[in-house]
């Protein structure tokens, strides 16, 4: 099953890019492989009469979540599972769902080889099953004799429940093992750059996970940390997970940007550093 979501561009001063979002399971299974897990349940509603709960996404599976691409969706469902109860972060890189395990490695989350209640069950491009984009699926119970209950989604409508054993060849390649956060936006600075008088390119990405997907807004201090007097600074919004914005400004010579990512007031956490650059304004 695959699902892909295009890159989108919004240009002039600020230019905003959605992530790319693929995921895929099953794609060109094996038998064995096919036969290696067993289909719990499949759809919204079978699940539902089964006791097998999706934890909201039925009713709400058309938005997004964690900026994934809304709808049937593999990675928009964990995300959805990782922010609605619990608050978890979204590290950078974690777009197609075959790119989570190395992006949560790079943030420091461990991956390990031992399923938890509440993990995120993750396969490598073309690993046991899944297609060329990897696969992600939520983790509901891990019995005694060692295999795993996981609910997912998948492009074409196909919510389910499945029972892995952990000798069978859909065993995933890791489990993703999140924190949980205290609400405050999370990201990084990637890069900035001087280009010509008073000009400057920045990007970086940044996301709230206890607020639904929309508008984040950011600060820029220029020499100096946020608040202090006389220090140039402004602000800023983007839409999407990864921000770059082009700035005119007054200050001249060597200085460095402080880049903040503003909390959504009346939500827990508060506003984030996401990091500084060094420069010379020409």
């Amino acid at each position: 099953m695959r699902t892909a979501h295009r890159p989108a561009r919004v240009l002039g001063a600020l230019v905003a890019v959605i992530i790319t979002v693929v995921c895929t399971i099953g794609v060109g299974a094996t038998p064995a492989q096919a036969a290696s897990s067993s289909t719990l349940c499949k759809g919204f509603k079978d699940c539902a009469r089964e006791g097998r709960s999706s934890a909201g996404y039925a009713a709400v599976f058309r938005q997004s979540f964690w900026n994934m691409r809304a709808g049937h969706n593999c990675t928009n469902y964990v995300g959805h599972r990782l922010t609605q109860g619990r608050l978890t972060d979204r590290p950078p890189g974690a777009n197609d769902a075959g790119t989570w395990g190395q992006a949560a490695r790079a943030a420091g989350i461990p991956v390990t080889r031992t399923p938890r209640v509440g993990s995120v069950a993750w396969w490598k491009p073309g690993y046991h099953g899944a297609g060329s984009s990897g696969h992600v699926a939520y983790v509901e119970a891990v019995r005694k004799d060692g295999s795993i209950l996981i609910s997912e989604d998948n492009l074409g409508g196909a919510f389910m429940w499945r029972r892995l054993s952990r000798s069978s060849s859909a065993w995933p390649s890791g489990f993703i093992q999140f924190p949980r956060s205290d609400g405050s936006p999370s990201g990084t600075m990637l890069w900035a750059a001087a280009e010509g008088p008073g000009r400057v390119r920045l990007s970086g990405t940044a996301g709230e996970w206890d607020v639904p997907a929309g508008p984040r807004g950011y600060e820029v201090w220029v020499g100096a940390p946020r608040g202090t007097a006389g220090a140039e600074s402004f602000t800023f919004s983007s839409s999407f997970f990864r921000f770059e914005r082009i700035k005119t400004l007054s200050t001249r010579g060597a200085t460095t940007l402080y880049v903040y990512a503003l909390n959504t007031p009346g939500t827990a956490g508060a506003d984030t550093l996401l990091g500084t650059r060094a420069l010379t304004i020409g």
